[in-house]
C-alpha cells in the first residue's frame, strides 16, 4: 500500500501521533480523517448514520476539529450512549464557506446511502412501493446533498465483503454512481489488523457486558491485502478494482503531507503598553510612576539583570508583568531585597523555559490574571490554586492566587523549575457568573 486514512468513530485525538509517525515514515502518507455520525437533527430515537471525512491539508484538519468540537458540544444520551451527531448543516456551514479541503466518502452499510440502497431493495422485493419510492428520493436528495459541498471531492465507497447485503449494495452503489458521475472506492473499514484476530475482537467487543453482533458486520472489517481484496469483491463488482484502485490514488494524490506539530502558543489578551525603559527621566504625578521611581533606589542592576532586561523588553507581556508585579510589591509595601531576589528568579526561570519551548511564559499568568479578573468583575466566586502554583509570587502580586509564598515559605521550584520544561499548571474553581461574561 502507498498509504492509509485513519478515521475513528467521531474523534481526531489521534492526529498528533499521526503526524509524528509521517514524520519517521515520509514515503507512506498516513491521511487524517474522521468517521462521523452525520444526522439532519439532534433528537432521540434517529438513525445516526455514519460518513466519512480526510482532511486534504491544514485547513481541512481545521475544518475536522471545528465539526468535531461542535458534534462534542452538542452531545446527547440516547439508549443508552452518548451521541455525538454532525448536523447536515454544520457541514454546509464550515465546510461549505470554503470548499475544497476535505475529501468525503459514503461509508460503509452504516451510511444513509448503503441503509438506503437495502431499505430501498427490501420494500421492492415485498412490494412496497411507497416505502422504495420514499428511499429512493431520500437516495437523490443524499447525493445532491453531497455534490452540493464536496463536489469532486465526493466518492463512494463500496466494501469488499461476501455477505448477501454487501453484494447487494456495491451493485446498487455502482449504478448510483454511474448516474450521477461519481467515482467509486474500495472502503477497506480496517477494526483489526489480520484476518486471524477476528474471534479477539469479538471478545473485546462484548468485553463490557451484554452480547454484541460481530460475526456478520465485522467478519471483513480487518486490513486486508490485494488477494483479499480481489475475492471479497469478486461476487459483485471485482471487474472494477482496477478502476477503484486508480481512484483511490486519486484520492492520495489530493492529500497533502502536512505537519500540525508547532510550538506551545499561550493565548494572548489586552494589556497596558508600559514604555520601554525605566521611569527616572521624568518627574511625573502619575502614582505608578512614582512607586516604580521609589523602587528603584533598593535595586542593583547588577544584582537584578532579568528585572532590568525586561523592563527594557520589546515584547509587550513581559514589559507589563514586570510593571505590574512591581506596582503591587510597591502598593504592599514589600519593595526589598528578599521580594525582588524571588521575583528575579521566576523571571530567571520563566526565561529559560519559554527558549526551550519557543513561546512567551510570562504571557500564561497575563492570561490567567485577564479571565480571573473578568470572573470577579462580573460578580463570581473564583477559587484560584491548589497546590504548587500558590508557590509563584508573581501569581499573588498579579491578583491570581491569595496567598503570599515568601510569607508561608512556599518554594517555587514546587511550581517551576529549570528541569520542568512545560507549562505550570492551575486550577479553577469557577462557579457560576451573576451574568453572562
Amino acid at each position: 500500500m502507498a498509504g492509509l486514512a485513519v478515521t475513528d468513530h467521531e474523534t481526531i485525538a489521534q492526529s498528533i501521533r499521526i503526524c509524528k509517525l509521517q514524520k519517521e515514515n515520509p514515503d507512506f502518507k498516513i491521511a487524517i480523517g474522521n468517521e462521523i455520525y452525520l444526522t439532519n437533527t439532534r433528537e432521540n430515537g434517529i438513525k445516526y448514520w455514519h460518513f466519512i471525512l480526510i482532511a486534504k491539508d491544514t485547513i481541512g484538519h481545521k475544518q475536522l476539529r471545528q465539526l468535531s468540537s461542535r458534534a462534542w458540544m452538542n452531545s446527547y444520551w440516547d439508549r443508552g450512549m452518548e451521541r455525538v451527531p454532525t448536523l447536515k448543516s454544520d457541514l454546509e456551514e464550515i465546510i461549505g464557506q470554503n470548499p475544497g479541503h476535505i475529501i468525503a466518502t459514503s461509508a460503509c452499510l452504516g451510511g444513509e446511502l448503503s441503509s438506503c440502497v437495502l431499505e430501498m431493495e427490501r420494500a421492492r422485493k415485498v412490494g412496497d412501493e411507497q416505502t422504495a419510492i420514499a428511499k429512493y428520493n431520500q437516495i437523490v436528495e443524499f447525493m445532491q446533498f453531497c455534490d452540493k459541498i464536496f463536489g469532486d471531492d465526493f466518492y463512494i465507497e463500496v466494501a469488499p465483503g461476501t455477505s448477501k447485503e454487501q453484494i447487494i449494495a456495491n451493485n446498487k452503489l455502482v449504478q448510483i454512481a454511474h448516474v450521477f458521475n461519481k467515482k467509486v472506492v474500495i472502503g477497506d473499514d480496517a477494526h483489526y489488523l489480520k484476518r486471524e484476530d477476528r474471534y479477539i475482537h469479538k471478545a473485546y467487543l462484548n468485553s463490557k457486558g451484554g452480547e454484541r453482533e460481530t460475526d456478520s458486520f465485522y467478519e471483513y472489517a480487518y486490513l486486508q491485502d490485494e488477494d483479499d481484496l480481489k475475492k471479497n469483491l469478486e461476487p459483485s463488482i471485482g471487474i472494477m478494482i482496477d478502476e477503484m484502485c486508480r481512484n483511490s490514488m486519486e484520492m492520495f494524490d489530493k492529500i497533502e503531507t502536512y505537519d500540525l506539530l508547532h510550538n506551545q502558543t499561550i493565548p494572548s489578551v489586552p494589556v497596558k503598553k508600559y514604555t520601554e525603559g525605566l521611569i527616572t527621566c521624568k518627574i511625573s504625578t502619575d502614582i505608578e510612576d512614582k512607586n516604580i521611581l521609589m523602587a528603584f533606589e533598593v535595586l542593583d542592576e547588577n544584582k537584578y539583570p532579568e528585572i532590568y532586561r525586561m523592563f527594557y523588553s520589546k515584547d509587550i507581556y513581559e514589559r507589563y508583568w514586570i510593571h505590574e508585579c512591581c506596582a503591587k510589591l510597591i502598593d504592599l509595601d514589600l519593595y526589598n531585597e528578599t521580594y525582588f531576589q524571588e521575583l528575579e528568579e521566576e523571571a530567571r526561570v520563566k526565561r529559560v523555559i519559554g527558549e526551550k519551548l519557543g513561546t512567551n511564559m510570562f504571557k500564561y499568568p497575563i492570561t490567567l490574571k485577564y479571565y480571573i479578573d473578568m470572573m470577579w468583575e462580573c460578580g463570581s466566586l473564583v477559587g484560584a490554586g491548589r497546590g504548587s502554583s500558590c508557590a509563584a509570587l508573581n501569581h499573588y502580586l498579579l491578583g491570581i492566587t491569595q496567598l503570599d509564598p515568601i510569607k508561608w515559605n512556599l518554594p517555587f521550584f514546587r511550581y517551576l523549575n529549570d528541569e520542568r520544561t512545560e507549562l505550570g499548571s492551575l486550577i479553577l474553581i469557577l462557579p457560576s457568573c451573576k451574568k453572562r461574561v
